[in-house]
């Protein structure tokens, strides 16, 4: 009886649990995003452009900085950013790369920071290939060497791009397994998911060479995801880090100055006379 009468409650407010969370599933994935459309206001490197291209929902907004020191057509990586951040959140963080003969492409997400079009599963993915058309375009980047780097949230718009265009090799920083994975974690069914991001799936489809970190104290993203997406099949570098969500990768720079570089070199992406 006192069992009957812990259980009705629970199963009374369920369904409104999971309507709540349905209805809010945009704002708690991309808390970042709004309606408001603005120029981008934040200083940027000199030795970078912004660029922004048509879109079905506007314009998506990228920033480049060329690969510097390098012999034409270099490498170049599509970085994709965690969903409390702008694009401009990483300016300084992935000069390195630039300055190690790769040229470094960001992707802002619709309706973020300022940016055209409103947060959504479809413009997301519209805007990570329109992002990598442009930059395949360019002459002073080489098509074969485009490498997609997704940190959080980010890492199922790279594992996504993957799917839709020939991503040379594909960076994962404190990533899921699946969206659907981190819904369960919260008592919720997949079916309910707007946003069907799936790395596992992804990453089981991909041929290239695929680069993981993750903390070892990630609060949000559980570290056992990370193991699970590197450990699926043999071959994948994964790196453990003594850490959380938010202090892993940055830490004095020493994924995008030295790990990354390095392991890039290693697997022909970029040579060493381009570092």
């Amino acid at each position: 009886m006192k069992l009957r009468a812990l259980l009705l409650p629970l199963l009374l407010l369920y369904p409104l649990y999971a309507s709540v969370m349905f209805s809010q599933q945009d704002r708690i994935l991309f808390p970042g995003a709004s309606g408001q459309h603005y120029p981008l206001a934040a200083p940027w490197p000199a030795t970078g452009q912004l660029v922004e291209i048509p879109a079905s929902f506007g314009k998506v907004r990228l920033f480049y900085q060329p690969p510097r020191g390098a012999s034409a057509p270099a490498p170049a990586v599509i970085y994709v950013h965690g969903n409390f951040e702008c694009i401009q959140n990483s300016f300084a963080t992935l000069q390195p790369l630039a300055q190690a003969g790769v040229g470094v492409l960001q992707l802002e997400y619709p309706g973020y920071c300022g940016a055209d079009g409103e947060i959504s599963f479809d413009p997301i993915v519209e805007s990570a290939n329109l992002a990598y058309d442009w930059l395949a375009a360019r002459p002073d980047v080489d098509p074969q060497r485009i490498i997609a780097i997704g940190y959080s949230i980010g890492g199922g718009v790279a594992s996504e791009l993957a799917h839709h265009r020939p991503v040379r090799a594909l960076v994962l920083l404190s990533t899921y397994t699946s969206i659907k994975d981190m819904t369960h974690r919260y008592g919720l069914p997949g079916f309910l998911l707007r946003y069907p991001f799936d790395n596992l799936t992804r990453l089981r489809e991909y041929q290239g060479p695929v680069f993981i970190e993750h903390g070892r104290n990630d609060s949000v993203i559980p570290f056992a995801m990370g193991a699970r997406l590197a450990h699926d099949k043999p071959g994948r570098e994964f790196v453990a880090l003594d850490c959380g969500h938010t202090d892993c990768h940055f830490e004095n720079g020493a994924l995008f100055k030295i790990r990354l570089p390095a392991w890039l070199a290693a697997n022909g992406i970029a040579m060493l006379s381009e570092k």
